[in-house]
């Protein structure tokens, strides 16, 4: 591992831990994270989703237009994001221009575009309640591997909030 990734990598768990004592809407700790992955990253854009039944649907992102945000639902198994959800194992799509499976439900990139995408589950008390990913430019397999270790690192951290969240738009919709 190079200085720069270490480095990158300790900054990017710093801020979270930070966020995570400070911020109590969850929603928004979503938000904040994401924007610390994007701020330190460099990446293009980020979603986190969350499993509600068999449906996955965007509850944070960076990078994305609201109108991109409600065309991000995915049934569980379904693409890659729904599959990572379906199986508790990440994805690494080192061009996604070259991946079938990849829908791009979203439509936030273009039709050919060379991007890479990781995709981790969010599991809290071995159940997986959402997913994390990022879409960054193409890179080397080693530093693909690197992104993904520490989007799963962040995804654990994570879970937790996460797991709150699902039981806040629960509540919700018991009450409505």
């Amino acid at each position: 591992m190079s200085d720069r990734s270490s480095s990158v990598e300790i900054a990017v768990l710093n801020q979270i831990s930070h966020t995570l004592v400070h911020e109590h809407n969850v929603s928004e700790l979503l938000r904040k994270v994401l924007n610390i992955l994007d701020k330190e990253m460099g990446l293009i854009r980020g979603t986190i989703t969350l499993r509600q039944g068999e449906t996955l649907f965007i509850e944070a992102s960076n990078g994305l237009t609201a109108d991109e945000v409600n065309r991000g639902k995915y049934m569980i198994g379904e693409g890659i994001t729904g599959k990572v959800a379906k199986t508790g194992r990440p994805a690494v799509i080192p061009d996604i221009s070259k991946e079938p499976e990849f829908l791009g439900r979203t439509q936030a990139r273009p039709r050919k575009s060379h991007i890479a995408f990781v995709c981790v589950p969010v599991i809290h008390l071995d159940n997986v309640i959402g997913t994390l990913s990022i879409d960054r430019e193409t890179a080397p397999a080693n530093e693909l591997e690197q992104d993904l270790k520490l989007l799963e690192t962040v995804a654990n951290i994570i879970a937790e909030a996460v797991a709150s969240c699902l039981e806040q738009h629960e509540e919700r919709r018991q009450l409505l």
